[in-house]
């Protein structure tokens, strides 16, 4: 894989770690580091051997503070970004972690605001440190979010949670981060690393086409509650193609033997 400045990539086994890295300025999302993201999770989607991600920020103070506001377009349409880097964007990032074919789980602590939490809720578990701190204070800056980022949040915490993230622009501490679904889980600070790694290889354990189907599935229905012939047709034959998979005898053999089976992703 390609080195990337904003990005470090870190595999060990099937879990592989993409940390967000830009400490200085709190992990603050530039365009060029949005494009850095979305191209990471393109290419490891490319790769046989990961099957799943974590996604967390450098440092100890923020998993994303937000967008680089340093970066952002003047009234007057002047942009203080060179042309060649302002490839990427919110959107773009967001869906590149939904669609990836495996589980991505966000670690988060510190600051968790608005690209930031965006990022984060867009994926498939989450899991916080006490410490964490979660908004989006778009309507304290005078902006309006993305499409995208109003569909994921309407989409995982339901319409009245979302307006009110979206309408106070309020900052959640840990403990209203789980109460309203921004987390599934709330650890101590100094265990959210081990916490988030055990879940990860957990995961990993897994049959791989059990864990690609669930997630396109779930994506699926997600996106369309009323399936399509096709889409019910595509359902039943990645169900119908796990039940004929070699891993599936492997299971059934290893709980006969009673071992841990070792599944191969075929």
């Amino acid at each position: 894989m390609t080195e990337k400045p904003n990005i470090i990539v870190h595999k060990q086994g099937g879990v592989c770690t993409v940390t967000i890295h830009n400490p200085e300025k709190r992990n603050a999302l530039s365009p060029a580091c949005l494009f850095d993201i979305t191209e990471t999770f393109h290419q490891l989607a490319e790769e046989d051997t990961v099957r799943v991600v974590i996604l967390r920020g450098a440092g100890k103070d923020a998993f994303s503070a937000g967008a680089d506001i340093v970066a952002m377009p003047t009234k007057n349409g002047n942009n203080p970004v060179p042309q060649n880097e302002r490839k990427g964007d919110i959107t773009s990032a967001s869906l590149a972690i939904q669609k990836f074919p495996y589980p991505v789980i966000g670690m988060l602590y510190g600051y968790t605001l608005g690209a930031g939490c965006v990022l984060a809720m867009a994926c498939d578990i989450r899991i916080a440190s006490d410490k964490v701190k979660m908004g989006i204070p778009t309507s304290r800056m005078g902006l309006v979010s993305t499409y995208e980022g109003f569909k994921r949040f309407l989409t995982v915490l339901g319409y009245s949670t979302a307006m009110e993230i979206f309408l106070t622009g309020r900052q959640y501490n840990s403990r209203e981060c789980l109460a309203m679904g921004l987390a599934n889980h709330l650890v101590d600070d100094d265990e959210l690393e081990s916490y988030t790694l055990n879940l990860a290889e957990e995961i990993t354990r897994c049959a791989p086409l059990s864990l690609r189907g669930s997630k396109y599935v779930l994506n699926r229905i997600t996106e369309n509650p009323i399936p399509s012939t096709g889409e019910l047709t595509e359902f039943a034959r990645l169900a119908s193609q796990a039940r004929q998979s070699d891993d599936h005898e492997e299971a059934k053999m290893a709980f006969k033997e009673k071992r841990k089976p070792v599944f191969k992703g075929k």
